[in-house]
């Protein structure tokens, strides 16, 4: 007879405590950091660009990416624009980056014979929570009324 009472496993409660729409971002962010990595890989070992500017390119393509990927799959509609949402985006993602852009260059400084394509992905791991925290509560948060009343709700759809 099985156990009416099971006790979730570890991954179950952690799933439990995970702020509801990060399962979806992280996704997104995999997604994105999956195609920083390709981009940057491909520009620095296949064309040849230095690291800096692979990085550069590379970063802006995934971030059109991830903006795409979260309006439609992790994120209720704002109210706002798409340029207003685009522009909170890109100055959220702009942080987050500088974050991880900070620990991709500490990293060839302090640990030079790191693979470049793992010292981009410490970075871009680092700088999750706050990228996590300003798109939910800045770019995606519905607008407020003068009393602070939200004008839409802007709980994830997933």
């Amino acid at each position: 007879m099985p156990n009416p009472f099971p006790l979730p496993t570890p991954a179950k409660r952690l799933m439990a405590r995970a702020p509801q729409g990060s399962l979806p971002f992280l996704s997104v962010g995999m997604t994105g950091l999956a195609t920083h990595s390709l981009v940057f890989t491909t520009l620095f070992h296949a064309v040849g660009l230095n690291d800096k500017l692979a990085w550069l390119v590379s970063i802006c393509i995934a971030t059109t990416v991830t903006w795409s990927l979260n309006r439609r799959l992790t994120f209720a509609p704002s109210g706002r624009g798409r340029v207003a949402e685009a522009i909170r985006y890109i100055l959220v993602t702009a942080v987050s980056q500088g974050i991880s852009y900070g620990v991709f260059l500490g990293l060839g400084v302090e640990a030079p014979h790191l693979p470049r394509t793992l010292a981009l992905i410490v970075g871009a791991g680092v700088a999750t929570l706050f990228s996590y925290s300003g798109q939910r509560f800045f770019t995606f948060a519905a607008p407020k009324t003068i009393t602070g009343e939200p004008i839409i709700s802007d709980i994830p759809v997933a």
